[in-house]
């Protein structure tokens, strides 16, 4: 399949949308669980695996979506996906017990391993080259737009009705997803031909590379979002609606990380770098955040330029690993393995950092786990980059 000249952007706004549905469906456990642990009595670490059991899919999924997408076309695998939101968001008025959560979770964590791998696979077979790291950039964005739009809404969707509302609420976006996706072609249909040609082994410890390097970047996105709404509370002694306001602002400046990120990788910058430089700049910003002596004002800053930072992450993720491909049908593959680093990410770092916390509320106990992260990037870029040098 050669290389297309003009970038599709109707089918790149489709997979980010999709995204979007991903998104809400995984992130609504956040807001949602001050609602639930009152109704159900919720310990701090059954939070954190309520939170993360969507994440159990990817783990053991990851590259079975992959090879899937790489067979059926990574549209026909983001049709099931939506199809999958739209049973499970339902599913949430029937929801009682913290075993049904979970199950109802699990399901979800299918459709999100799903998107995960596919909508980027689907971007990279409709982009022209130069054009790659804007639409990955776009792409990037959907974990912390769909994370905002929870948050923004989720008080009045509590409010007003209930948290089963709010677990309902991506079917809205996914059921005319799906009605929509009958009106876009595939050009990766024309691959498929090639299916059993698998990629060489430097390319495969790339894509594993690029995957431990995405579970640093999603153990520290979801550990944080899990808990600050409750740390806000504790410590500050906001309002629930007030500290879920707040935490927005880590989702929020990630958007502006990730365009950042793309369109200094379309004016040339290397997606190494623009994995280096920010979690050195994570390992200063929440040194200060644990350390410092700061005002309110500045303490938000801070989380407003950590969020700034982690969002340029993962587009350089998404950026360099469809170039990790020695011919376009090995795409799905590594998007699948790559994708499956966000696994271990989300489902052991939220009941690790509740562990960490404990019952007392220590919230200092965090830090090291923050610092480890951002570390590990640097030294997995830094590997990555000379594995691609010597091949």
């Amino acid at each position: 399949m050669t290389p297309i000249k003009k970038t599709h952007w109707l089918g790149i706004w489709f997979s980010f949308f999709t995204g979007i549905a991903a998104a809400i469906t995984v992130t609504k456990a956040s807001p949602a669980l001050l609602e639930i642990q009152k109704e159900m009595t919720l310990s701090l670490i059954q939070i954190g695996w309520i939170m993360s059991s969507a994440a159990l899919a990817t783990v053991l999924l990851g590259l079975f979506a992959g090879s899937l997408s790489q067979r059926l076309g990574p549209k026909t695998v983001l049709q099931a996906a939506l199809g999958l939101i739209i049973f499970s968001a339902s599913f949430s008025f029937f929801i009682h017990t913290p075993n049904e959560l979970v199950i109802s979770r699990v399901i979800e964590g299918i459709a999100i391993i799903l998107v995960s791998v596919s909508a980027p696979t689907l971007i990279s077979h409709l982009s022209k080259p130069s054009d790659l790291g804007l639409t990955m950039g776009v792409w990037a964005l959907w974990m912390p737009v769909g994370s905002v739009l929870v948050f923004l809404f989720a008080p009045l969707i509590i409010g007003s009705l209930s948290w089963r509302w709010l677990w309902a609420a991506a079917a809205l976006v996914a059921l005319p997803l799906l009605v929509l996706s009958t009106r876009l072609t595939d050009p990766s249909r024309q691959a498929i031909r090639t299916v059993n040609d698998k990629p060489s082994r430097p390319v495969l410890l790339s894509a594993i590379l690029m995957g431990s390097i995405f579970a640093c970047f999603t153990a520290s996105f979801f550990s944080l979002i899990t808990y600050l709404p409750t740390y806000l509370v504790k410590v500050y002694h906001v309002n629930s609606a007030t500290a879920l306001l707040i935490t927005t602002i880590l989702p929020a400046f990630i958007i502006p990380g990730n365009l950042l990120s793309g369109f200094l990788i379309h004016k040339g910058i290397t997606p190494y770098q623009l994995m280096v430089y920010p979690a050195i700049m994570l390992f200063i910003l929440i040194s200060l955040l644990f350390h410092a002596d700061c005002s309110n004002v500045i303490s938000l800053g801070l989380l407003a330029t950590y969020g700034l930072a982690l969002g340029m992450i993962p587009t350089a993720i998404f950026a360099q690993s469809p170039r990790l491909a020695e011919k376009p049908i090995h795409i799905g593959r590594i998007m699948g393995i790559v994708i499956t680093g966000q696994g271990p990410g989300i489902l052991f770092a939220p009941p690790l950092a509740g562990y960490l916390i404990g019952e007392q509320f220590l919230w200092q106990n965090l830090y090291p786990l923050y610092i480890a992260l951002a570390l590990t990037i640097v030294a997995l870029a830094s590997r990555l980059k000379s594995i691609q040098r010597t091949g």
